[in-house]
């Protein structure tokens, strides 16, 4: 499967949300950054038909989306960031209702349902209420119902909102396991999310893509621009004014500054190897 975006605009009124974006996915999982209002859940709600673009196309293996209709839907499964999740449901009630107004045949949706429920590790609590889920049992079940009907696009919007880093780290894992043969485009906040197991990462900015590459492309692109600096503690007003900084320590002696500057320091420092997260700091960081 290959998912062409095409010159997708998204307006409203004099606001600009999405400007004129252009990418081809294949199958992998590709991360969207980018801060809020940099379109990334415009774009995620026009390919999943929630939303009409201003103008662009959307093509799924060269053919027109809004020509195939209901054939374009059924490739599709959605993990919404906020979505209620009919808590005196049990998961089992939950997924067979999704599967229903998904059309899935009861006979196909049983089998489905026995193997999304083992993938995601809710045996032990198919039978109780969505209510009395943890944030991450609610999690993997919404991921479970966006697997049914075995898509080929999975779109999940910042999946991993709210948990603890246990529960981030096992959904993430859950996550990397279904993309082998699907596309999967995850929208998040949380670098560490995609980090290492996006094949692309996408920085969007204003409705625009400010960069793209694999996440050590990326992250290479801005190699001699990352430091650390070991000042004394009285100097750190003056390395806030100076430069962005992406996380302070304690060192015997006083302070160790990460920083990101596009010129060599002034304080003694040394140069370090960046990661995603300096990344997004040095596109959107004030």
């Amino acid at each position: 499967m290959v998912l062409t975006i095409d010159s997708l605009t998204k307006k409203y009124d004099d606001k600009t949300a999405l400007d004129d974006f252009s990418f081809e996915f294949s199958a992998g999982i590709y991360g969207l950054l980018g801060p809020n209002g940099a379109g990334k859940s415009t774009l995620m709600n026009i390919i999943t038909c929630n939303t009409k673009a201003t103008a662009g196309t959307i093509r799924a293996d060269g053919v027109d989306h809004r020509a195939m209709g209901k054939n374009y839907r059924r490739l599709l499964g959605f993990m919404p960031q906020k979505c209620e999740m009919y808590p005196e449901f049990t998961l089992n009630r939950f997924l067979y209702y999704m599967s229903a107004l998904k059309g899935i045949p009861k006979k196909n949706a049983k089998v489905q349902i026995e193997d999304l429920i083992q993938h995601v590790n809710l045996c032990g609590v198919r039978g109780y209420k969505l209510g009395s889920y943890s944030g991450g049992m609610k999690q993997r079940a919404m991921l479970a119902q966006a697997l049914l009907g075995e898509p080929e696009i999975i779109i999940l919007d910042e999946p991993t909102a709210g948990l603890d880093p246990k529960e981030r780290i096992s959904l993430r894992n859950l996550i990397a396991q279904i993309a082998f043969d699907k596309i999967v485009i995850i929208a998040t906040h949380v670098v560490q999310d995609i980090e290492f197991i996006a094949k692309d990462v996408l920085l969007l900015n204003k409705g625009k893509i400010a960069a793209q590459g694999a996440p050590f492309e990326l992250c290479e692109s801005i190699a001699g621009k990352v430091f650390v600096l070991d000042i004394p503690e009285t100097a750190m007003r003056d390395v806030r004014a100076k430069y962005k900084i992406v996380n302070i320590s304690s060192a015997a002696h006083g302070l160790n500054v990460r920083i990101i500057s596009d010129t060599e320091p002034e304080y003694e420092h040394r140069a370090v190897t960046p990661d995603l997260e300096d990344l997004y700091l040095y596109h959107f960081g004030e």
